[in-house]
């Protein structure tokens, strides 16, 4: 099989960067109390969310996974959904700013979907199951 491999982009590195941050926050938050106007340390579904899966979403987007895009959708809903409840606008935004991000053509290129038209007609487990 074989190896595509992709450049360094400082637009892919800042989102993983952003998305790796959570871990350290979530250990700095469980042991000095929740961070101010950020939603680590506030209740029990932080530190799954920030000490598991965003790191594994950041991981996700910088080996360029064919899931990574849908993993950052998942994830940074959940982030904007939490951000709106706890009435924390920057992350918010931050979070609203990447989906919208990731709708660009280019990344879209970057990270095509998984069910792409090419998959329908070629992976034997995409194709339908009439007779």
């Amino acid at each position: 099989m074989k190896e595509v491999r992709h450049k360094a982009r400082v637009d892919v590195a800042l989102i993983a960067i952003y998305l790796g941050a959570s871990l350290p926050l979530q250990v700095w938050s469980l042991l000095n109390g929740p961070v101010p106007w950020l939603n680590y340390g506030h209740g029990w579904a932080s530190t799954p969310a920030y000490g598991i899966a965003a790191p594994l979403v950041a991981f996700l987007l910088w080996r360029h996974s064919p899931r990574a895009r849908l993993a950052a959708y998942v994830f940074l809903t959940f982030d904007a959904m939490r951000s709106l409840r706890l009435a924390h606008w920057l992350p918010l935004a931050l979070d609203l700013a990447i989906i919208l991000y990731l709708q660009t053509p280019a990344m879209r290129h970057l990270y095509p979907s998984m069910w792409s038209r090419w998959a329908a007609l070629h992976l034997p487990w995409t194709r339908s199951k009439e007779a």
